[in-house]
């Protein structure tokens, strides 16, 4: 290669190299102009009244947290960090983080269950088997609700049945429905919902009914203390 063809091809280099420069120079302020939450957290996610919460973050920059209802403890913190709330009522935690550009936000809710309250529970669901049919199972933890909530009744909002089972409990739900039969069963554990499809009906068909999801309406309570309190 002649020295004309080396210079030229070090000339490219160089142009090369500070376009990189220029690049990383540009996107650098845009990086570091726009806010993350790495993580949000709030366990467990039900909870009975006088249970405490956990609100756990991870954020690029120091953070303000609020609570709708206000709660005492909530503000300012920094971009890492967790603190603790006992709610009396149904709330829902927010998480900002500004930034020059962009700012992020997330939210969370939990529900504290007073004498009784109503929740949906369920998941995505899928079709196969034989005979065919609709189906979902999902599972709380320790982590996303009290222990001491406990399952009143199960009402079915399909016009179609609903088989509900959790452990050694099976019920068939007939469309618009209720049971009992899971009364004061803790609502911890692996629930499955299932549905059959009709004699001429797709599996298309079956998850456009139930809009891909199948949940059940759960009548919900809390177990009294051992000591008697609520």
């Amino acid at each position: 290669m002649g020295v004309d063809g080396q210079r030229g091809l070090s000339g490219g280099l160089q142009m090369h190299d500070k376009l990189i420069v220029l690049t990383t120079l540009l996107i650098a302020p845009l990086i570091a102009g726009c806010a993350q939450i790495k993580s949000f957290s709030v366990t467990p996610s039900i909870v009975c009244p006088g249970e405490t919460v956990e609100v756990h973050w991870k954020a690029s920059d120091k953070i303000a947290l609020d609570a709708a209802p206000p709660l005492e403890g909530t503000g300012e913190g920094p971009s890492e960090g967790s603190r603790s709330f006992a709610p009396t009522e149904n709330v829902r935690f927010t998480i900002k983080v500004p930034g020059l550009l962009k700012s992020a936000q997330r939210e969370w809710d939990v529900q504290v269950i007073p004498s009784q309250s109503a929740g949906l529970l369920g998941g995505v669901a899928q079709c196969g088997g034989s005979p065919q049919s609709v189906s979902t199972s999902f599972t709380l933890r320790q982590k996303d609700t009290s222990s001491r909530v406990r399952a009143v009744s199960i009402v079915n909002n399909y016009n179609r049945p609903l088989s509900v089972s959790k452990e050694d409990i099976e019920v068939e739900i007939p469309p618009q429905g209720t049971t009992d039969r899971f009364k004061n069963a803790s609502v911890i554990g692996t629930w499955t919902v299932r549905t059959p499809l009709a004699p001429d009906e797709t599996c298309d068909n079956a998850l456009d009914a139930v809009r891909g999801r199948l949940t059940i309406r759960t009548q919900m309570s809390c177990e009294e203390r051992p000591d008697g309190g609520s």
